[in-house]
């Protein structure tokens, strides 16, 4: 008897810490993200390549840890990307996103990378910026460029009713 009263208070003092741990996370979490200085999150992105009136949208989460997983409405032309983010100054970012780059076929032709300058406004909910995006070839070569401006809307929490 004593041993199962000795395991139950074990599991229970190990659920409290758990539950502390937890919500100590959530809330350093909450208040990182409140300074302006951390990216994490989820945004749907609105990008424009210069000389180029087409409109290409993607949704890119960032995690509270740096890294980064987007994912562009360009059709088969690339998949999804990942990278990394860090802090460049007050509420501004540096951003980099690598893809895997296939021909009309779907077949693997090389990579893209997207290396972007992000700034977000006071309210945390907005931001934008410049990109460039480089295309290798499956040799690491360098076969072409664009560049362009990108804005971004955080997806906020919606709750149901």
């Amino acid at each position: 008897m004593k041993t199962k009263t000795t395991l139950l208070s074990a599991i229970l003092i190990a659920g409290a810490v758990a539950l502390l741990v937890v919500t100590a996370a959530r809330s350093d979490t909450k208040s990182a993200r409140d300074d302006g200085q951390h990216l994490e999150g989820s945004w749907l992105v609105a990008a424009t390549v210069t000389d180029d009136p087409t409109l290409i949208r993607a949704l890119l989460t960032c995690t509270p840890t740096g890294e980064v997983v987007e994912t562009p409405s360009v059709p088969l032309a690339v998949s999804t990307g990942h990278g990394g983010w860090i802090r460049t100054g007050n509420r501004e970012f540096a951003i980099t996103v690598m893809y895997l780059h296939r021909n009309d076929q779907g077949e693997l032709i090389g990579t893209s990378r997207v290396r972007s300058v992000f700034k977000v406004n006071e309210a945390l909910n907005q931001g934008g910026g410049r990109f460039q995006t480089e295309v290798f070839d499956l040799e690491g070569k360098m076969i072409g460029s664009f560049q362009g401006t990108a804005q971004a809307t955080r997806i906020e929490v919606a709750p149901l009713n």
